[in-house]
């Protein structure tokens, strides 16, 4: 019987030293899991936190997004409006040079005692004359020559030198 106690002892002590191991690994795991607990909603809060900046963060990238938006479409706006100023005024100022220009080409020819009447009338007959000349090129038959025909009798390069003292092409 001593032996049976001695078991029963054994065992017993066994027991409760299985039964302290458990008490301690449940404490150890209830230690834990409140750990994790407290973790997990610590980690909430800072999610939560994290997530509001970032909202807030993009709600102001997107109203800064939107002020520079309106601002480039602004100033796209507005150098349209001074490129078509720009365009316009040169325009205008190219009239101005070129009417400009046409006034003190005819006060020179004024100041220069030039009756224009009389050279519009030298230049229609000089017109006329290589008008004739032209149509004697191109009628090249060999039939009828300039003086022929009625016209005057000119190359080429004789009627540039003719034309040339009034300033006037008409070619």
């Amino acid at each position: 019987m001593d032996r049976l106690a001695s078991e029963k002892d054994t065992a017993r002590d066994q027991l409760s030293s299985v039964e302290y191991q458990l008490q301690s690994i449940k404490e150890e795991s209830l230690a834990r899991a409140k750990k994790i607990e407290e973790l997990e909603a610590q980690l909430a809060a800072e999610l939560a936190k994290a997530t509001s900046e970032a909202e807030k963060v993009k709600a102001d990238a997107e109203a800064i997004v939107a002020v520079y938006l309106a601002d480039a479409k602004v100033a796209q706006t507005r150098a349209q409006e001074v490129a078509d100023t720009a365009k316009t005024r040169s325009c205008w100022v190219a009239k101005h040079a070129k009417y400009l220009s046409r006034r003190e080409t005819l006060e020179e020819i004024h100041a220069r005692g030039f009756d224009l009447a009389v050279d519009i009338e030298n230049v229609k007959v000089l017109e006329a004359e290589a008008k004739a000349f032209l149509s004697s090129d191109d009628d090249k038959s060999g039939s009828a020559s300039g003086s022929e025909s009625g016209g005057i009798r000119m190359t080429r390069t004789q009627l540039p030198k003719r034309i040339r003292h009034l300033g006037f092409f008409l070619f």
